[in-house]
């Protein structure tokens, strides 16, 4: 009869081994992560321009009819029907405020376009060149008035 061998589990090694495997984990997620909100932020990037396209096209449209399309009293700093028309054109869920337009090339200078917890800021630099830039947005934690008085708020 073989005698059968008893090996011992070393204990470092394998603790080693499963803390690899735990960060290798994390770093996965880390990375997937990452590309998630990398694509999610193109595709608000990918809006917003189509957002300030339809609004050259629409301010066109109305600069033909001998109106304008901003109205300072709403909180897009456009006119409803005019929003209304370029939500249509886009299919967009998002909103956008005007911050700033110029009469002479009927287009927004500057534009915020908000959807989800993206926000994307267009303007025009010292050059006349677009610049594009795309936030994320994320709720690190909401107060109620129960708990305001231990944030000495």
């Amino acid at each position: 009869m073989k005698k059968q061998e008893v090996k011992m589990v070393n204990g470092w090694r394998l603790a080693t081994v499963i803390l690899m495997m735990l960060i290798l984990v994390g770093m996965a997620t880390l990375v997937g992560m990452y590309f998630v909100w990398r694509s999610e932020a193109h595709l608000a990037l990918q809006q917003a321009r189509n957002v300030w396209t339809a609004l050259r096209m629409t301010s066109i449209e109305y600069y033909g009819m001998g109106q304008d399309i901003y109205d300072d009293r709403t909180a897009s700093g456009l006119k409803e029907s005019v929003e209304k028309q370029v939500r249509d054109i886009v299919e967009c869920e998002g909103s956008m405020v005007i911050l700033g337009s110029d009469d002479e090339h009927l287009e927004p200078t500057r534009l915020l376009y908000r959807e989800g917890s993206y926000l994307v800021y267009f303007y025009l630099d010292e050059d006349g060149a677009r610049q594009w830039q795309v936030y994320r947005a994320q709720s690190m934690f909401a107060l109620d008035g129960s708990k305001a008085e231990n944030f000495a708020a």
